[in-house]
């Protein structure tokens, strides 16, 4: 293979991925170690180890270059905001989150951010790159914003369709807990906007909600208000109509009474008149059998499912 077509090669392979490329595709692709280092710098401009961008390096190119570099990174806070059509500033430098391992690898022009976990239902692709939803991006966010501007971010992603009351629900319900940064602007935020529904401020209620998340669960309701609602005590836990179930949260505090144990047989029997099923679980169900809950909500509603289809 002549110098000419190693170049048409190189380029063919770094424009397919956006002008990037690695030292690792251009071996697999026949190119010895000597012919890549040779174009370096001259044809190829290195981003970082074994990562190379082609022609001048944008800041798309340097970026697509770190999500080579990071396998397990997404762009993520005011990086992916512009990206998904927030009215953020655009800035130079982009933010990519990694998830399960910390890597002392630099890049320049790439903040990189570290999170133990990140949820596959906060995660989407505009364009091919991987990148935060508009509702965990809004999370992220409110470490950086204040209350009012976190709420107009919010409202013009809910006024613009750019995501729904559900998915801002779910991702805010998983992301907020006791003493990290943003929990606050985001439940006060959330009683304004999402339907005047507090986000849980039980510590049974987020480890349920964050469970389920990660469940693979169809997507559910929180706070849901049943067609026979009669305002007794607050809604639902959480529900999925379209199999009629409904699931309860028992916290100690309320349910250590026999007038609370009474109310919930109550809601149960009026729930079952209309044809929905209400299962009910407790702190040690969800902290100490949580595959077990989750195997029972599944199962059920398969059952329900099939059964109203």
């Amino acid at each position: 293979m002549g110098p000419t077509e190693i170049d048409a090669l190189i380029v063919a392979l770094a424009r397919r991925a956006g002008g990037v490329v690695t030292s690792r595709q251009l071996q697999a692709a026949g190119l010895s170690r000597s012919q890549v280092n040779r174009r370096a710098g001259q044809l190829l401009t290195p981003l970082t180890d074994g990562v190379y961008g082609l022609g001048p390096i944008t800041a798309d190119i340097r970026l697509r270059g770190a999500l080579l570099a990071l396998p397990r990174a997404v762009v993520a806070f005011g990086s992916a905001g512009v990206r998904l059509r927030l009215p953020l500033p655009v800035v130079d430098e982009a933010t990519l989150l990694v998830t399960g391992y910390r890597s002392r690898r630099q890049i320049d022009g790439v903040d990189i951010r570290f999170t133990r976990w990140l949820p596959p239902s906060d995660v989407t692709s505009v364009g091919g790159v991987p990148m935060t939803t508009v509702a965990r991006t809004l999370c992220d966010l409110s470490t950086r914003y204040p209350t009012r501007r976190l709420q107009h971010l919010m409202e013009h992603a809910l006024s613009e369709r750019l995501t729904t009351v559900t998915e801002l629900q779910a991702s805010m319900l998983g992301w907020c807990c006791r003493g990290r940064s943003g929990t606050g602007a985001l439940r006060r935020v959330g009683q304004l906007l999402l339907d005047g529904e507090p986000l849980p401020t039980s510590e049974l209620e987020r480890r349920a909600f964050v469970l389920l998340r990660r469940s693979g669960l169809p997507p559910w309701t929180t706070q849901y208000r049943p067609p026979w609602y009669d305002g007794l005590r607050g809604a639902v836990d959480l529900a999925w109509p379209e199999a009629r179930l409904l699931v309860e949260l028992d916290g100690r505090r309320w349910h250590a009474t026999y007038q609370a144990q009474a109310e919930d047989r109550r809601r149960d029997r009026l729930a079952a008149s209309h044809g929905w099923l209400t299962v009910r679980f407790g702190w040690q169900e969800i902290v100490e059998r949580p595959s077990v809950v989750v195997d029972e909500i599944r199962h059920l509603l398969s059952a329900r499912l099939s059964r109203v289809g």
